[in-house]
């Protein structure tokens, strides 16, 4: 089974996962790590080292904001530690959480990743240019 990290700052990883938990039931297979403004990289880095070490499975790390500070102490973690099966991904949304608790037990994690990248595309959209969209199809 592949563990999923939700990292992100404030509380929105948690509330990620209760979201997620509310439309697919319990997710006993991801976590949620708080990014809290006393902590730094360095305290956050450990917060997550800390969650890896509870297992020995592949983890797929979903931060929040490409290049902030979940994203880079997820990075240096997997560059750091080559032994630990990590992917790291950035842009975290509902929708992107929602599709990887669908796929993730039955799909390979590099797979996964390239689905949620391609699929990220389509979960921004904007209701009057759908709605032409629409209008021109009739």
């Amino acid at each position: 089974m592949t563990k999923v990290v939700l990292v992100a700052h404030g509380k929105l990883a948690l509330e990620m996962k209760n979201s997620a938990e509310m439309i697919f039931g319990q997710l006993s297979h991801f976590s949620a790590i708080e990014f809290s403004k006393h902590d730094g990289l360095e305290s956050l880095s450990e917060k997550i080292m800390k969650d890896l070490k509870k297992s020995n499975e592949e983890t797929l790390l979903i931060t929040d904001l490409f290049c902030g500070t979940p994203y880079n102490a997820s990075c240096s973690i997997c560059m750091k530690e080559p032994t630990l099966q990590i992917e790291v991904i950035s842009g975290m949304s509902l929708p992107m959480v929602l599709e990887v608790a669908a796929m993730i037990d039955a799909t390979p994690l590099s797979q996964v990743v390239n689905i949620v990248k391609e699929a990220a595309a389509e979960t921004v959209k904007s209701f009057k240019e759908q709605v032409i969209k629409d209008e021109e199809k009739f």
